[in-house]
């Protein structure tokens, strides 16, 4: 016979293994992986046949060694540095003197001494359940720190991370600037393949899919849905594993968003918290909503029937989010008087909106309002009419995006510097007005409010034009640490520099409407705020990093502010920011 059939090779391979003990596939397969080219398929490859081999109860010590070594080096070459450790940490449990394990951790030499590290030669110092106890106080930044020390503490910090997941699809050419950038299509393949390992964890592993409190999905949809069929499969067999789930959100468009909320009503029809936010221009059909204590909707109008049933969401629902960037919010379908936080944005066309809220929000922490006025609204009246002060207002929010040609309401900021004022308690109060807006009352008189709130920590204002820049931070609460100023009458350094003095020596966080990296850098470095850490010009954040007496301003990369903008407040120490800021 002088044709040979490859097929043939993998054929009597396989017949020869099938006929092993278990043990003796395990060498097999082990000396398999050693030879086994590298590139992204093979780490799969390598996930899969490792797992498989500790999946074994009868495998030797040395062989879990061999199957955890070969894996970490994978997930180091892939750049998963975390999970890397995780094996090299279990290593070092098993066999403290391992030198490999030892030399790719090179923090396991400096730790106390290994017995202490492993039952057999001695007991740990706190238990288990004393360390879990101690690491969920940590935030996620020291959290992570925790993934590279060869202690018990590295597993239990892996496992509270896996708490919060966020599985990214599409995410990066979708929100790029330039489509056809080769880097996108890189982060993207990156993260489908990240986002693919931990689907079938979840699928596989019931104790890591119990961990799993909070599941954020981005999948934006573009000209066609980023999630396929199979995905969505996949997530329908993942959700009924997610016992311990509390709050879900997603980015999506239409038609993927209600397949996914189809499985989520039935695995989850009591879910306390869910963030939808939609891409698509036609809003998607959702499924029934009751249950909530927290809800947030995005999307560019009402979807069917959605405003029928929103008198079901108000039986638990305590947090309502609701952005409608294309739709009237009607009057008579807010119910206000067991909400704690409501946060409205579209447009107003009825005061009755205003005042149905103010005459019923008496346990209302959170109130935010944002978006266009119309004609026949006159939200002063409504403002006017609250003579009491709402007891448990902290946070106030009035944020006039647009009005009618014919709207006339001179009184609205006179009026809503009145109900401020009742508030002397407010830890933040944002006042924004755009600069096409006029006859509204917005003038200097309405920053003379600010010196009565003295509990205030967050402000975000517009300096109006009849009020001198220099003049207006000495207005400023002195307990302020996040500042946000608008104007249009900062236009050279030398209107930036009068602000300097009057601002809080104890801002964190200072966001500038026009200036730019340059002249601010140099602001600072002139006239130092010890405690700034973050500075936002424009529509751009930065770092604000002090190297001897230079001041450096580094930007934020666009994924970091859409994606991980509370992980990096969280590492500034700003972490009691509001993402809303932003």
């Amino acid at each position: 016979m002088g044709v040979f059939n490859p097929k043939m090779l993998d054929a009597s391979i396989r017949d020869v293994v099938s006929s092993l003990s278990n043990d003796r596939k395990t060498d097999v397969l082990l000396y398999a992986l050693q030879h086994l080219p590298a590139g992204p398929s093979s780490r799969t490859i390598v996930e899969n046949a490792v797992q498989s081999c500790l999946h074994i109860p009868s495998v030797y010590p040395q062989k879990v060694i061999q199957a955890r070594l070969l894996r970490a080096k994978s997930r180091f070459s892939a750049g998963l540095r975390g999970a890397a450790h995780q094996d090299l940490q279990a290593i070092l449990l098993m066999d403290p003197t391992h030198a490999e394990a030892r030399a790719l951790m090179p923090q396991a030499g400096s730790t106390r001494s290994e017995k202490s590290l492993s039952l057999p030669h001695g007991q740990p110092r706190f238990s288990p359940e004393l360390w879990r106890e101690i690491a969920s106080y940590l935030p996620r930044k020291d959290l992570r720190t925790l993934l590279f020390v060869p202690h018990a503490l590295s597993t239990i910090a892996s496992e509270l991370l896996f708490r919060d997941l966020h599985l990214q699809f599409g995410t990066s050419h979708f929100y790029a600037v330039n489509k056809s950038d080769e880097y996108s299509s890189d982060i993207d393949i990156w993260h489908a393949q990240r986002s693919a390992d931990i689907l079938a964890r979840l699928v596989s592993d019931q104790k890591y899919a119990s961990m799993v409190r909070v599941l954020h999905i981005s999948a934006p949809h573009q000209s066609t849905n980023i999630l396929t069929t199979f995905q969505i499969g996949i997530l329908a067999n993942v959700f009924p594993k997610l016992i311990n789930l509390k709050s879900f959100g997603c980015i999506m468009g239409n038609e993927a968003m209600s397949s996914v909320l189809r499985i989520l009503e039935k695995t989850h029809p009591r879910l306390p918290e869910i963030n939808l936010k939609s891409t698509s221009d036609e809003p998607p059909v959702l499924p029934r909503l009751s249950n909530f204590n927290s809800f947030a909707y995005t999307t560019r109008r009402f979807p069917q029937g959605f405003i029928t049933s929103l008198p079901d969401l108000f039986i638990t629902l305590r947090s309502l989010n609701l952005e409608i960037q294309d739709g009237v919010i009607p009057a008579g379908i807010i119910a206000a008087s067991n909400l704690t936080t409501l946060d409205l944005a579209g447009s107003f066309e009825d005061t009755a909106v205003f005042s149905e809220i103010l005459m019923h929000g008496n346990r209302l922490e959170v109130l935010r309002l944002r978006g266009k006025l119309g004609r026949t609204c006159t939200p002063s009246i409504a403002f006017r009419g609250r003579t009491a002060p709402l007891p448990c207002l902290r946070e106030f929010v009035f944020s006039l995006t647009s009005v009618s040609r014919d709207f006339e309401d001179s009184d609205l900021f006179g009026a809503i510097t009145d109900f401020v004022r009742k508030h002397p308690a407010l830890k933040a109060l944002k006042l924004l007005i755009y600069p096409d807006v006029h006859h509204v009352g917005y003038d200097a008189s309405v920053w003379g409010v600010l010196p009565t709130l003295t509990e205030l920590r967050l402000l975000h204002i517009v300096i109006p034009q009849d009020l001198s820049p220099a003049l207006s931070t000495w207005l400023i609460p002195r307990t302020v640490k996040y500042l946000s100023l608008s104007t249009s009458s900062i236009r050279n350094i030398g209107s930036m520099v009068s602000l300097w003095p009057g601002l809080p020596k104890g801002i964190k966080y200072l966001a500038l409407s026009s200036s730019s990296p340059a002249d601010t850098a140099d602001v600072l470095h002139d006239s130092p705020l010890p405690d700034l850490r973050l500075l936002k010009l424009s529509s751009k954040l930065y770092t604000v990093v002090r190297a001897g007496n230079d001041v450096i301003l580094e930007e934020w990369p666009r994924r970091r502010m859409v994606f991980y903008l509370g992980d990096w407040l969280e590492r500034l120490e700003c972490d009691d920011l509001p993402l809303s800021s932003f």
